[in-house]
This record gives C-alpha cells, sequence and structure tokens, in this order.
C-alpha cells in the first residue's frame, strides 16, 4: 500500500510539474506571438520615440502601444476616430476640426472601396489597444478635389484608437 502511494505521489507531481511547464511554454509562446504578428506581416517598426514611416506621405505616431495580432485587409475594426486638417503652424499640426467617430466606435472592413489610402494603409498592423495619430498626404487622402469641408489637396490628421478587431468569416 506505500509503494502505491509512493507511486501515485511520485506520478501526480511529474504530472504536474509537467502542466506547469507546458502552460509556461504556452504563455511565452503566447506573448512572443503577440508582437512579432505585426512583424510577420512585414509591417514598418517604430523608432524609439514612436514614430513610424509607413510609405511616402503617411507616417504614423504610436502614443500606446496595443497588443494581439496586426490588423489586416478584410478584419472588421471598431476605431475611436478624430480628424482634422493638417496645418503645420497650428499646435501638433492640427488645424480645422473636422470630425469625431463620437460614442460609438466607427466600424468598417479594413480593404472595402470607399475608404482613402491612407487610413487603410494607416490601420493595416495596428494593435487592438493600440492609439496613434496618422498624418496623411493629400494624395492618399481627399487629393486634388478635396472633401469639404476639407479644401484640395490638404494633408489630415486622424488621431485613431483600435477597440476591436475581428477576422473576416
Amino acid at each position: 500500500m506505500k509503494k502505491q502511494f509512493l507511486f501515485a505521489l511520485i506520478f501526480a507531481v511529474v504530472t504536474l510539474s509537467g502542466c506547469q511547464r507546458d502552460a509556461d511554454n504556452h504563455a511565452a509562446s503566447t506573448t512572443e506571438s503577440a508582437e512579432p504578428a505585426a512583424a510577420a506581416k512585414d509591417c514598418p517598426a517604430a523608432d524609439d520615440s514612436g514614430h513610424v514611416d509607413i510609405a511616402p506621405g503617411l507616417s504614423a505616431t504610436i502614443l500606446k502601444t496595443g497588443y494581439g495580432r496586426a490588423a489586416a485587409t478584410g478584419d472588421q475594426a471598431d476605431v475611436d476616430a478624430k480628424l482634422w486638417v493638417y496645418d503645420e503652424a497650428a499646435e501638433g499640426g492640427k488645424g480645422q476640426f473636422v470630425w469625431e467617430s463620437g460614442d460609438q466606435p466607427f466600424r468598417f472592413q479594413l480593404g472595402q472601396s470607399g475608404l482613402i489610402d491612407g487610413w487603410t494603409m494607416g490601420i493595416e498592423c495596428m494593435l487592438v489597444g493600440e492609439h496613434r495619430e496618422l498624418i496623411i498626404a493629400a494624395d492618399l487622402a481627399y487629393g486634388e478635389k478635396g472633401r469639404a469641408p476639407i479644401p484640395p489637396n490638404a494633408a489630415i490628421i486622424y488621431d485613431l484608437k483600435l477597440q476591436r478587431l475581428t477576422a473576416p468569416q
């Protein structure tokens, strides 16, 4: 009886230590995969100040880092957004205030038609919970025609917070 008890005790200790090791390995792989998700999509990395050059005419400043996988074309995203006309002379470049999503996040599918290129390119690679500011040149925004109240050939600034991300089904 003592041998059976001792064997059961040793078996339980070995099994539990193996389970803890598996849990530790899973937690490490989950943590490690949160950041490389952005890198896996060839997402540009931010410098030490949080600045990212995404494309010519499009840059971002990451104000708060997020978590999880990077947003990709086809995802449904819920974003808190504010929009200004860019004005180099204004504080932070934020000239005339144009629009905000308000109490409810703006919901859209990333890559759908009707969105400006700078919006799509600037939100791709964002992580849930991330807060970033995009500066979008006119040719990636509303271009030569503008869109009232945004004048023709105007750069714009978006302040964005990615609240939720849902993969396509």
